[in-house]
């Protein structure tokens, strides 16, 4: 199977991404894989030593993660710097079969759009004070952006703040990334929990980012998987809903007008959207 192509993942993005280290990734992945996970990304960046980068890189290499019909996306994050790791990294993602890679501590367009000869779908982390300030312009950088993803761990010590379990102190840098993900047609991806033990916490989190406009969120644990799939999945009452006024609204357009009424609600072409990425996220939640 090739690579999933860039638009297939804005379609319908990810719910749950869950990490794996790149060096674990042969003895680790089919664990991975039986978690549900939506996504899994081997990790060249943190998860690996600064003297394995090396060896990592040619793990990575011999994975072939090329994506099957029921098979979560790969992805490989791979290092920010120096350029000749980078551009080492990006070769190594390529040559795995990988459908998409991740670009951590983005500040640039510039530095996206470098990346963009891969060819793969780009997720690109939003984990600086520069890079949140510049999110807008980073997120229309290149057509193969899919997706903002929300560092909260460097941008907390860069800001000085001091984390909370209700994460009020960064709700701005939240809903900035939403805001610049949402405006450049891509999806945004949310912090992880780190409390492995702590599904419910984690659960709590996934709900409110999913209120804030997030459409999935980054993992360090299996045991968060399924608590993140189910905050990002549509209930069987929203499904209902939006098939219903999906419904309405095609049958007020085909007849030649712009809106639609739909139990009293006046229904335009953006709720008509938001009814369709309810049914994106229900297709991936039933596969």
């Amino acid at each position: 199977m090739l690579p999933l192509p860039p638009e297939d993942l804005r379609r319908a993005p990810p719910r749950s991404w869950l990490f794996v280290p790149a060096l674990r990734a042969p003895e680790w992945i089919p664990k991975a894989v039986a978690s549900g996970a939506d996504a899994l990304i081997v990790d060249l960046e943190d998860a690996t030593a600064p003297d394995e980068k090396d060896r990592a890189r040619d793990v990575v290499r011999g994975l072939g993660l090329a994506h099957g019909q029921r098979s979560p996306v790969m992805a490989v994050r791979v290092n920010s710097g120096p350029r000749e790791r980078h551009e080492a990294d990006l070769r190594a993602a390529v040559d795995s079969g990988a459908s998409a890679v991740l670009l951590p501590k983005i500040e640039e367009p510039e530095e996206v759009r470098a990346a963009g000869w891969t060819g793969l779908a780009m997720v690109v982390m939003i984990e600086t004070a520069k890079g949140l300030l510049r999110a807008a312009d980073i997120a229309t950088a290149h057509d193969h952006l899919v997706a903002l993803a929300f560092g909260s761990f460097d941008l907390s010590a860069e800001l000085g703040a001091a984390p909370s379990r209700e994460g009020i102190e960064l709700l701005y840098a939240r809903s900035h990334v939403v805001t610049a993900a949402a405006a450049a047609g891509a999806a945004a991806i949310d912090t992880p929990w780190v409390d492995i033990k702590d599904a419910e916490g984690c659960a709590r989190e996934a709900a409110a980012a999913r209120r804030l406009g997030f459409s999935g969120k980054l993992a360090i644990h299996p045991s968060h998987v399924a608590s993140i799939n189910a905050a990002f999945s549509p209930s069987d009452d929203e499904i209902a809903d939006a098939e219903a006024l999906l419904a309405a609204f095609d049958k007020a357009v085909a007849a030649g007008a712009g809106v639609a009424t739909y139990q009293g609600r006046m229904i335009d072409r953006p709720l008509a959207l938001a009814a369709r990425r309810v049914l994106a996220r229900a297709g991936l939640a039933r596969r």
